[in-house]
């Protein structure tokens, strides 16, 4: 069995790279990307508490099938997005996206 540790870091450091992704980036589908690496994170993270947790508890399963919900809602987001902006022409960059410029 993999050490709590060793998942707690893995998780730790998809975190950081998911908000890495975020912070540095201006593309708008590298950012939602980059939440989606943040969901992974967390279920990975939740997945290690429970797993070495004493007692199971059903409600773990329940916030992990939400956390995979929303991922996927995101996903289905992004792809439709993505349509819609390609085929309109739009741009990515979401400093050009925004209507409230500093």
């Amino acid at each position: 069995m993999i050490p709590f540790t060793y998942l707690l870091a893995i998780g730790l450091s998809l975190f950081g790279i998911g908000l890495a992704g975020i912070a540095s980036e201006k593309h708008l589908v590298v950012i939602l990307l980059s939440i989606e690496v943040i969901f992974a994170s967390s279920t990975i993270i939740l997945v290690s508490f429970f797993s070495f947790a004493s007692n199971a508890d059903p409600s773990a399963l329940i916030m992990l099938v939400s956390i995979w919900a929303v991922a996927a809602a995101e996903i289905i987001a992004l792809i439709t997005f993505y349509v819609y902006m390609k085929s309109n022409g739009i741009s990515f960059d979401i400093s050009k996206l925004s209507k409230l410029k500093w």
